[in-house]
């Protein structure tokens, strides 16, 4: 099935594209963006009035699986989640139960199920230590062998000096990205929900010392997740005005809500690190404003209500299904950054940090596409939510601007909220009444 998508407002930062533009896709692959374009035999989908842009990218989230808590989320409910909210690619985290580390296949088996389950593309991190242990480097050359794209022990920091160089040589050597968790110390019990936000300690500290130790002394390219301390910024611009491969992200609830707003929500916005000062909110947003924070990602990490409302309520935050929405209202309505930063931050600076063939609108390139209505009104309802979590801060919320239709591989998975899966291409032949049974944008 061919797919010409016309008279939308094409922004695509990787190749400095901001104009009015046609969109052909053929086989999977875009064939040509120019204005005007024609082609027979096509499904013409009409976005007047949309912005369409590469697919979304978070380089961030927590789908469960394999493991011991799918209840929370599936690699086939998170990607649902991800295709409901623009993204057409994520990056896992390898912090299962077990986690994904160098034992046996594990990072291979959790990519073979991703292939049979996702809706989307799906990558994965790989474990930095043993079992997230902090005490034995994984082998770094297996887990890239078998599909990794990073390594990290997420949730927890690794405090051994000479582990910390020891990794950061190997993951120089062998071309993967490293992600810290930024904490000054790790807790002896590894089970973290038994622990209160008062124990951790400053992520601006640890920022400090791994650029020092992992970065300085061995040039291995560093990407620090959820930022969320003005201090911690000081120290990322630093390092780049050193000269240094850092890179950083932040995460739509750091930069919206503060440490006032997770007292009064509750257990929902219990996320660890966890919410800041009004002056540290500032200070992502000018970070983000200015370059020094590269990405936005949502730490997307799903738990049951349950769980939520237990005494030690676990710490995460879902966000799939809002990041666009959020952006959008408290980023680019009011001018914090421009529209084409913002889609840069979740789609060319993921691409181009992690090093993947995604995130542009080029010719050859896979058709992953998202088409956003800037007008479109909605309220956050969890109930409507594709992910099996609930544990949503802006759930109420009124947001403008959303994700009207997800292609992925030049197959329709979503559009106007409604799922399809398997995707379009495969459910229907090309038909002059496509357009109205997938409900494609007018």
């Amino acid at each position: 099935m061919k797919l010409l998508i016309k008279n939308g407002r094409v922004i695509d930062p990787r190749n400095g594209i901001d104009d009015f533009f046609d969109v052909l896709v053929e086989r999977g692959r875009i064939t040509g963006i120019a204005p005007q374009l024609e082609s027979e035999n096509t499904v013409v989908i009409d976005v007047s009035n949309k912005v369409v842009t590469p697919g979304l990218i978070d380089m961030h989230v927590h789908f469960r699986q394999p493991g011991l808590h799918e209840h929370k989320e599936t690699i086939r409910t998170g990607s649902h989640a991800a295709a409901k909210g623009g993204f057409t690619t994520v990056v896992c985290e390898p912090n299962t139960i077990p986690p994904i580390d160098d034992s046996g296949y594990r990072v291979k088996y959790m990519l073979d199920i991703a292939k049979n389950e996702g809706l989307v593309h799906i990558y994965t991190k790989a474990c930095m230590t043993k079992g997230m242990e902090g005490k034995k480097l994984v082998d770094v050359k297996k887990v890239v062998e078998q599909g990794a794209v990073a390594i990290t022990d997420d949730g927890f920091p690794v405090n051994d000096i000479d582990l910390i160089v020891a990794a950061a040589k190997d993951a120089k050597k062998y071309g993967i990205l490293m992600c810290p968790h930024c904490e000054e110390s790790r807790p002896q019990n590894k089970r973290r929900e038994a622990f209160t936000f008062e124990y951790y300690g400053s992520e601006a500290k640890y920022i400090h010392q791994y650029i020092i130790h992992g970065v300085k002394d061995t040039l291995c390219p560093c990407h620090f997740p959820h930022v969320s301390l003005k201090e911690s910024i000081a120290r990322i611009k630093q390092a780049k005005e050193d000269g240094l491969p850092v890179t950083a992200e932040a995460t739509p609830h750091h930069f919206t809500l503060t440490e006032q707003d997770a007292r009064r929500i509750g257990p929902n916005a219990r996320v660890n690190p966890p919410l800041r000062t009004a002056e540290d909110v500032e200070a992502i947003k000018q970070a983000l404003k200015n370059g020094i924070i590269d990405v936005i990602a949502t730490d997307h990490a799903p738990h049951t209500p349950e769980e939520k409302m237990s005494e030690n309520p676990p710490f995460g935050i879902i966000g799939l299904e809002t990041a666009l929405g959020v952006v959008l209202t408290s980023l680019v309505e009011p001018g914090v950054l421009s529209l084409y930063s913002a889609i840069e931050k979740m789609t060319a600076n993921p691409s181009k940090i992690l090093n993947l063939r995604r995130g542009q609108l080029s010719v050859g390139m896979p058709a992953d596409i998202t088409v956003i209505d800037l007008n479109k009104e909605w309220v956050v309802d969890v109930n409507e939510f594709e992910s099996k979590g609930r544990n949503c801060p802006f759930d109420g919320w009124k947001l403008k601007g959303k994700a009207v239709m997800t292609i992925v591989s030049g197959k329709v998975v979503m559009s106007e909220g409604e799922i399809f899966d398997p995707p379009a291409e495969d459910l229907y032949q090309w038909q002059p009444g496509l357009r109205n049974q997938l409900k494609l944008p007018i």
